[in-house]
């Protein structure tokens, strides 16, 4: 295997991802599936500042900014420092159990842009963005509503996403609401619920067999040369997303 090096940009390897951040909580869930694929999963903690039904939601604690450099919420932040290579940042503000207080972290970064809400984005992701574009949406949870194919285009069952996104050059597959297991919510959402293993394959959590959009999705991923991979037979499930760090 080649050298591991940082993942240039979020949410976009370009070689085989080889470490990847998840909450631990999904360890017995994903382990093994990604162990096969030979990729080192970065367990954290459940984050004790956010509700505790999604505190093991990655997307929640940590936002990669591009290169090496991570914004991470206070408890995160002294789990990662440990990690060689990165360059780990605090965020500005503390969150709070209830929404929006604990969605300063959770923009999605899309190549040259970000999607966001800007009442709500933690100050040192601002401070952070390095010249992208700020793609302004009403939903807080962007990264949970949103799944990264490449640099121009995503999947989303949000509509005003999908509008916005639609307005700087990115193509959006609008998908049904609903039809992913969040557990002790009604249910979660694709973003969190999916991430890149390399730039031709895209990891579901589970299968995608009784949502609405299965055929739509999958031809969707067809189009765009990407390939799914199933880590369990499980329905789909939100895990909060997962952040790849390095690749070979």
């Amino acid at each position: 295997m080649n050298a591991s090096h940082v993942i240039k940009t979020p949410h976009l390897p370009k070689g085989k991802v080889t470490r990847i951040l998840i909450g631990e909580r999904y360890r017995s869930r994903l382990e093994a599936p990604l162990k096969c694929r030979g990729i080192e999963v970065l367990w954290i903690p459940d984050n004790p500042d956010v509700d505790p039904r999604l505190g093991g939601h990655a997307d929640l604690s940590v936002i990669h900014m591009g290169d090496n450099l991570l914004v991470a919420e206070r408890y995160t932040f002294v789990n990662l420092l440990t990690i060689e290579g990165l360059e780990i940042k605090l965020a500005a503000a503390a969150q709070g159990a209830e929404y929006p207080a604990d969605s300063g972290l959770n923009g999605c970064i899309l190549d040259d842009a970000l999607i966001h809400n800007p009442l709500y984005t933690d100050r040192a992701v601002l401070e952070n963005l390095s010249g992208r574009k700020i793609i302004t949406v009403n939903q807080g949870y962007a990264k949970c509503a949103v799944c990264v194919i490449n640099e121009r285009a995503i999947i989303t069952s949000d509509a005003g996403i999908c509008r916005a996104a639609a307005k700087f050059g990115i193509d959006a597959l609008l998908i049904s609401p609903g039809h992913i297991v969040l557990d002790g919510f009604d249910c979660g959402f694709i973003g969190g619920s999916t991430f890149k293993l390399s730039r031709h394959e895209l990891a579901f959590t589970g299968r995608l067999h009784g949502h609405p959009d299965e055929t739509a999705i999958l031809n969707y991923l067809s189009e765009k040369a990407v390939s799914p991979v199933f880590l369990s037979e499980r329905p789909i499930f939100d895990i909060g997303s997962a952040i790849p760090l390095f690749e070979s």
